[in-house]
């Protein structure tokens, strides 16, 4: 059967030209079930990202890049929305996109996760420290404490990161000290009644996922010079660099 991606379109400086630069929004909205966390609280964040940049607009804002807000269909069966409008665009992303930020699973716990390029680090850490983490009551930095995982693959990042080359970002809340996975994922237990009891009684998470995202993507669609960090990739590179001596002499 077909499968559709739903791409929203904010104009930047130059839209349509040579000129034109671009920060993409995305999550997918297919789930193997019920969803409630898988996708649907990282679409319920987005949609929200999606009024915010709107009211801004309204208020006269501007991003000096154009933001596409993107809804990917058929990542369950193989990232295949996103992997296939990636291939499509390709050439025009490699010359114009300069960063991809990514919510698969907003909510399935208290804990931030964080996976992404080390040229968005400072970025990210710099949005979340604005922010205030609802349990701990301490900044969003602090609670978090600021370590950013390396990305390989798994949602619908991987196109633009792993294929094209772009700078990319995965955001999540996990429970904590899982860092990855939760006990009711891609099952019928993943629904609105475990996330309204147990996942985010309160959707407090939900709604700081949808402020982290936004703010990235603002900064990043808004700063005059693109918000990357070319010494945080030195620092990055020489520490795989490390390790990739240390499995060399058994370590």
């Amino acid at each position: 059967r077909p499968i559709w991606n739903v791409c929203a379109v904010v104009p930047g400086e130059g839209y349509g030209t040579e000129e034109e630069r671009m920060v993409l929004v995305g999550n997918h909205r297919d789930a193997w079930v019920f969803g409630a966390s898988d996708p649907n609280s990282g679409t319920a964040a987005m949609i929200e990202v999606a009024k915010g940049v709107g009211r801004l607009l309204n208020k006269g804002w501007r991003p000096r890049r154009t933001i596409k807000i993107c809804s990917w269909d058929g990542e369950e069966y193989g990232l295949l929305g996103s992997t296939a409008w990636g291939e499509t665009y390709e050439d025009e992303l490699k010359k114009k996109a300069v960063a991809y930020i990514n919510m698969d699973v907003a909510v399935a716990g208290t804990e931030l996760v964080v996976g992404a390029s080390p040229s968005l680090e400072p970025l990210i850490r710099e949005a979340a420290a604005t922010l205030k983490d609802p349990l701990s009551g301490k900044s969003l930095l602090d609670a978090w404490g600021g370590y950013v995982r390396t990305l390989g693959t798994g949602s619908d990042y991987t196109v633009f990161l792993d294929r094209i080359g772009i700078p990319s970002v995965d955001l999540a809340f996990k429970p904590a000290g899982s860092n990855s996975s939760y006990g009711l994922y891609h099952s019928i237990y993943d629904s609105f009644s475990w996330m309204q009891s147990v996942g985010d009684p309160q959707f407090e998470y939900h709604a700081l996922a949808a402020r982290l995202w936004g703010l990235i993507a603002i900064r990043a669609a808004g700063r005059r010079v693109v918000p990357l960090d070319p010494p945080t990739v030195a620092g990055r590179l020489a520490e795989y660099v490390r390790e990739l001596e240390e499995l060399r002499l058994g370590g």
